[in-house]
């Protein structure tokens, strides 16, 4: 799905007044969403291209806190209820990790007042608000990368960028290029890269990808392994020493691994002990670096 079709999914979860804004805006400013925002008893606001506007009852948009659409507390409960599919408490889970993904993958993250039994979050108790990014499909986005890398050839991929870089629709374009000429696995642990609705996904991610929707990353990474037989395993957010050693389980298997990370550097990466220890072990033959969304990559060859 394009972000624009992405977009359509999301407006149902909306409050009535920003979904008739929204519905009001011109398909150029659609197009340019990436999140829409809302507030507790403040204006609601998108994102259009990585700056944040303010929204107004006709469609447009604006600085000016007076000119723009409020959003009440009302608003977001029944917001709440429509992401959940009027069912919080099937939802518990997901909310205290302080997201829900819905149709079209398109993330909700979600913040207010919680619960807490020791270091724990135990339940959300009250929102105070709700941002959902608008997932979207670029295909090609991955493509240079992709051959200047050597193809089904490259070896482990990881990709490394700050929050907004495109590192997951790269990831998801990648999984479209392998899918489609060799056996992969995708372990989908928040179902926003292939977007499977009713175990079909809803993203191109190759034709010969098998989705492991909604495992976690290592258990989903060691099932891969373990029955499906895949020449590539991908996988987004590594971070854990738990992902660590499901990865290298995979590759001591003759698997081979594309992954994503956070990251702003290569330096940056070899400060973190996890990531420096597979970066180490020769899990990844290839480093593509991700300044911005939209921006040309930096492939960095790790070993030869």
């Amino acid at each position: 799905m394009t972000a624009t079709e992405n977009l359509r999914t999301v407006l149902p979860y909306l409050p009535g007044s920003v979904r008739h804004s929204l519905e009001q805006m011109s398909g150029e400013n659609r197009s340019r969403i990436r999140e829409v925002r809302l507030r507790s008893g403040r204006p609601a606001a998108v994102d259009l291209g990585g700056r944040e506007y303010l929204l107004t009852p006709d469609g447009g948009t604006t600085v000016l806190p007076e000119a723009a659409l409020t959003v009440s507390r009302e608003d977001l409960a029944r917001s709440l209820q429509a992401v959940c599919a009027y069912s919080v408490y099937s939802h518990e889970q997901e909310l205290t990790q302080g997201y829900v993904t819905v149709r079209g993958g398109c993330r909700v993250g979600i913040c207010g007042s919680v619960q807490r039994q020791g270091d724990r979050v135990q339940s959300l108790r009250q929102v105070g608000s709700m941002n959902f990014r608008i997932a979207g499909e670029y295909p090609g986005v991955a493509e240079r990368a992709f051959g200047r890398m050597g193809g089904t050839r490259a070896g482990g991929i990881l990709i490394a960028g700050n929050v907004g870089s495109g590192k997951t629709t790269f990831l998801r374009d990648l999984c479209r290029l392998l899918g489609n000429r060799c056996r992969t696995a995708l372990v989908d642990e928040r179902g926003e890269i292939a977007a499977c609705v009713q175990g079909v996904p809803q993203c191109d991610v190759g034709l010969h990808t098998d989705v492991l929707d909604g495992y976690p990353r290592e258990e989903g990474i060691l099932t891969a392994v373990r029955v499906l037989t895949p020449a590539y395993v991908l996988c987004d957010e590594i971070g854990t020493q738990a992902d660590a050693q499901a990865l290298l389980h995979a590759a001591g298997c003759g698997v081979q691994l594309a992954a994503t990370c956070h990251a702003g550097s290569f330096e940056e990466l070899q400060r973190r002990s996890v990531i420096a220890s597979l970066l180490d072990r020769g899990v990844f033959r290839h480093l593509v670096e991700l300044s911005a969304a939209g921006a040309p990559e930096n492939v960095r060859m790790l070993r030869s």
